[in-house]
């Protein structure tokens, strides 16, 4: 990948396939396409296929399940060869990266060239200077990524590429970069040239606008430089862009994650072991694609004949009887005591909802359930009013899964057409059969806290300040909250019932996290959230999860379970109130300014209080406002939790 090395779970995100990153070098490149994944370059015949990709299968029924995919694999990490020594399995694998954008600058003249996609190196030009890359290309809401058009910008009619000349003139503004060609005739537009200015503005297009590339009759050329030279779609509908190659929304990857859960139905201690055998089968992707077909003793088979050859003994129909267990998860359907949501909810909200009744009850059989261990333990004194459970997740495996982009703007409904817009996206030639299907996954163990609000007091709340939270809350501040699809909202209208707990729960675990950093010794970016918010009448959910799973050296160190002990999570607590009750920018902070952030979807949050990297965050930093936990500056009571507030003052 060029000349510099990425970390295996920045390939799921914010580096995956279609994505624009800088080397070291200073030279931008486009992560390729998955057709160019587990390959090597061999100095004699080119391009080979790993021997196996095996090893590098992972296994999580849910997310198979949702996304419609089978197969799952990690990223192949890069296995030098040593002199002398055998070439260790799947050596010399990297993800390959190609040249983008092509055009460059010469320093010391301004003038551009185009060099190839697979130049490996560019020499400086004579007479001094150096070539540098543009920083500009043009993009679209359809996912393209295309070179920007000088020509046709100044409509510049040579042939070829003409002889066009870049003056950048370092302003502020694009009307200081302005591109001409000098082959053109004295007088004629080209010659003239043109700046830049205006071409990045997105247009409206629900109200008719149009970009200044469109207004210039230049339409996308769809091009998808990830899958290689040729990979064009023509034909495409969505005014071309321009953009700066580090701008934030030119990649959106789309990403989902699951807490590996334990099968809930009854089974004997010789099948969940055998589960457990068959889960590290890498053939389990292909096993699933029969099983999905019907093909029940294909599937018996396949996996009987990976357990022979591991020294595993097994019958076939104990091993029936394990896949019926592993690929018909109970964990999607309802435990034992858990209430059924009375209103219909949304595939991703019942996704989490799965998560919800397993990790806030008790798991602690490490030889049936390797992958979760949560241990109950008591919720501290001075908690107990607004608290009800605080379970130590003491052991968590997570999975996350890239399954596409999108440029400009996010997707609201980024799992319709699944499977077919991944694969369409991310393979120059899509898979045909379901079994060569597969997506780039992550598989990372951590630890965590659990805790979770007593509905009653955060009903009682609700009703108390009733009027406070219709003068803070109005209808066009729901609205845009129940319109960030990473909030999980009802599939109905979003009401103010649902805000106000969704703002009230995702303020408090940022709050938590930040004072967390301070104690546990994980540093923010290692640590994350996971919301469990529901305002369903019959089946509420007011929990959240703080924990960790960085995949390397932090990740099960020990020290946030820790400090979900009775004796230091209250201390712990307090502290984290008394910092987010004050903010270095309030009062303006803590004020009613109709909302801030991207979507102008918070209301008190700031960098200086509760916003994390996004990385920590579901919703990239949306639905946030610390007054719903401790109230306003001059108005503590409004507060969920203002008498703990109160507490930490004394305190100090």
């Amino acid at each position: 990948m060029g000349n510099k090395q990425i970390r295996i779970g920045q390939l799921i995100a914010p580096f995956g396939p279609g994505s624009l990153y800088t080397d070291r070098r200073g030279i931008p490149h486009v992560v390729c396409g998955l057709d160019h994944w587990f390959m090597r370059w061999d100095q004699t015949i080119g391009l080979v296929r790993c021997e196996s990709r095996a090893e590098f299968e992972r296994v999580e029924p849910r997310l198979s399940a949702l996304l419609q995919v089978n197969r799952l694999c990690t990223p192949p990490d890069f296995r030098h060869v040593r002199p002398g020594a055998p070439a260790p399995q799947n050596a010399l694998l990297n993800v390959p990266a190609q040249r983008c954008p092509c055009w460059y600058r010469q320093t010391k003249t301004g003038e551009m060239r185009r060099f190839n996609l697979h130049s490996a190196r560019i020499d400086n030009p004579p007479g001094g200077g150096r070539w540098q890359p543009v920083r500009f290309v043009s993009v679209c809401a359809g996912g393209h990524l295309c070179e920007f058009p000088w020509k046709e910008w100044i409509g510049c009619p040579c042939a070829g590429d003409g002889s066009l000349f870049l003056t950048d003139r370092g302003g502020s503004e694009l009307s200081s970069i302005r591109i001409e060609c000098k082959t053109c005739p004295a007088g004629s537009p080209g010659r003239n040239g043109r700046s830049l200015s205006g071409t990045t503005v997105k247009p409206d297009v629900q109200q008719g606008e149009q970009s200044a590339l469109q207004q210039a009759g230049i339409t996308c050329p769809g091009d998808r430089p990830w899958l290689g030279e040729g990979a064009s779609e023509p034909g495409c509908g969505h005014p071309l862009i321009g953009a700066l190659i580090n701008q934030t929304n030119l990649y959106f990857p789309r990403t989902i994650s699951a807490i590996a859960l334990p099968d809930l139905q009854p089974q004997t201690p010789a099948i969940a072991a055998l589960r457990n055998e068959i889960e590290q089968d890498p053939s389990l992707g292909v096993a699933r694609t029969l099983w999905n077909m019907n093909n029940r003793a294909g599937t018996v088979a396949l996996i009987q004949a990976g357990l022979t050859a591991r020294g595993v003994t097994s019958e076939p129909p104990e091993v029936e009887e394990a896949l019926e267990s592993l690929f018909d998860p109970a964990a999607a359907a309802l435990p034992a005591g858990a209430v059924a949501p009375a209103n219909p909810e949304s595939d991703l909200l019942a996704f989490r909802r799965a998560e919800f009744n397993i990790i806030r009850h008790e798991v602690n059989e490490p030889e049936h359930v390797p992958n979760l261990r949560v241990i109950p333990t008591t919720v501290p004194a001075d908690l107990a009013p607004w608290f009800t459970r605080v379970n130590l997740v003491e052991r968590l495996r997570e999975t996350r899964v890239f399954f596409g982009f999108d440029r400009l703007e996010q997707n609201n409904n980024s799992l319709a057409g699944m499977p077919g817009t991944a694969m369409h996206q991310l393979f120059r030639v899509p898979p045909v059969q379901p079994q060569d299907r597969w997506l780039p996954a992550v598989e990372v163990f951590g630890e965590g806290i659990y805790l979770e609000l007593d509905e009653p007091r955060l009903a009682q709340w609700q009703t108390d300040h009733a009027a406070w939270l219709a003068d803070r809350l109005d209808d066009g501040f729901v609205h845009r909250l129940g319109g960030v699809f990473q909030t999980l909202p009802p599939l109905g209208a979003a009401d103010r019932i649902w805000a106000s707990r969704y703002l009230l729960i995702h303020s408090l675990a940022h709050i938590l996290i930040n004072q967390l950093v301070f104690e546990c010794g994980y540093s923010t970016a290692a640590l994350r959230e996971r919301l469990y918010i529901s305002a369903d009448p019959d089946a509420p959910m007011a929990g959240f999860m703080v924990y960790t799973a960085a995949g390397d050296s932090e990740g099960t160190l020990g020290g946030l379970v820790r400090l979900g002990r009775p004796e230091r999570l209250g201390p712990v607590m307090q502290r984290a109130l008394g910092r987010a009750s004050w903010c270095s920018a309030d009062p303006v902070c803590s004020e009613q300014l109709g909302g801030q952030g991207s979507r102008m979807a918070n209301l008190a949050a700031c960098h200086a209080c509760v916003l994390l990297p996004e990385t920590s965050c579901e919703t990239i930093n949306q639905g946030l406002d610390r007054s719903m936990v401790v109230g306003e500056p001059d108005a503590r009571e409004h507060g969920f939790m203002a008498d703990l507030v109160e507490g930490a003052y004394s305190l100090a």
